[in-house]
């Protein structure tokens, strides 16, 4: 069985919600969660499972906070461009190898 998560709990715990960071964060994340809930609805033939894709939508740029992007409240030490691999570290250390 697929493990679940509430995205916004897990972004809580690395974001201060009262940051600009968590606000763009999570704001850019609605939206791409949108957008691909658009995309799974209008292709049943997939038979995607659409829990992950929310869940994964909402997490995919999880990893910010860890790149050096002060335009985006972010100041980590790595370059923006590794966030996705960090995210996706972050992502396995929490149990969601998916």
């Amino acid at each position: 069985m697929t493990k679940r998560v509430d995205p916004l709990e897990l972004i809580r715990k690395y974001y201060d919600p009262a940051s600009e960071a968590y606000r763009i964060l999570t704001i850019h994340s609605e939206r791409v969660t949108a957008k691909a809930l658009d995309i799974v609805d209008r292709h049943p033939e997939w038979h995607l499972d659409r829990d992950f894709v929310a869940e994964a939508a909402m997490l995919h740029d999880i990893g910010i906070f860890l790149t050096d992007a002060p335009s985006i409240d972010c100041h980590g030490t790595e370059p923006y461009l590794m966030h996705g691999a960090l995210g996706a570290d972050l992502l396995r250390k929490e149990g969601l190898p998916r």
